[in-house]
This record gives structure tokens, sequence and C-alpha cells, in this order.
């Protein structure tokens, strides 16, 4: 188990949605902590744009979620003033090269490349990915993260 805190962490939509989406969601209180490190400044939390785009599809397609729903969620996001990387070139070169090597799709890798090019870990509540990107020192699951 991880148990100190790094100065940035990139995390994907499968953590940034558990803000959002207040339905049981396993290791919410993770999720949740990561944000209020970054509120606190002891951490900074970057995400590729791309990720807006996906917590809004998941607020969208949610049983219980409304339409004031997936606004709460981006003036939240806005808000909180992540860092939020512009999908350029070499980003999309990197998520290229990592999407063929681990045969995972260009989107998960993206934020793969992401924590790469920052140089801090990627955070993901998404099992298959992790399972995917075994033996990538880079990709920590959630349910790991200890505080």
């Amino acid at each position: 188990m991880t148990s100190a805190h790094h100065a940035g962490y990139v995390i994907d939509a499968s953590v940034l949605v558990k803000w959002f989406l207040h339905e049981k969601e396993a290791d919410r209180d993770r999720a949740l902590a990561l944000r209020d490190l970054h509120i606190s400044r002891r951490s900074t939390l970057f995400i590729p744009q791309l990720a807006l785009l996906e917590v809004l599809n998941a607020v969208r397609f949610s049983p219980k979620a409304d339409e004031e729903d997936g606004e709460m969620a981006l003036e939240t996001l806005e808000d909180l003033h992540l860092e939020i990387k512009a999908n350029d070139v070499v980003l999309l070169r990197k998520a290229n090269a990592i999407s063929w090597g681990y045969k995972i799709t260009i989107y998960d890798a993206l934020y793969v490349g992401l924590a790469e090019q920052v140089g801090h870990p990627l955070i993901t509540a998404d099992e298959v990915m992790v399972k995917k990107l075994k033996g990538h020192s880079i990709v920590v699951p959630l349910r790991e993260l200890k505080f």
C-alpha cells in the first residue's frame, strides 16, 4: 500500500466520476482524499482535456443523474483549478506508442502518457486497465492508496 502522498497525481475519469456519482462507489473515500490533497495544495492533480468529456458522459448516462448534475460536475471541475493538459502532438505520439505497446485504447493511453510526461503516478479505479498495464510502475490502482 502507498501511504505517503506525492507532489502530484494524474487521475483518470474512473477516479473523477467518484466525486460526482453518489451511489455507493467503491473507494470513493480515496478519490475524495485525492481531491482534498489538491484543494489543500499538498498535491496537484493533472488530467488530460479528454477527462472532462469522460466525466460529463459518465454523469449523462448515470441512471440517477440529470442535466443539472452534469452542469454541477463541470462547474466543480472548473472551480478546482485542476492542471488540465491539452492533447498536443507530443502527448498524442506518446499515447499512440503506449496504446500499441500495452494493447489499450488511445483514451486510456493518454492518461498513461500524461503521467509519464509530468512524472507523477496515474491513479485509476479501472481494474481492466490496471491488469493490462501490469508492470508499468507509473500506474497505481485507487484501491491501493492509503493516506
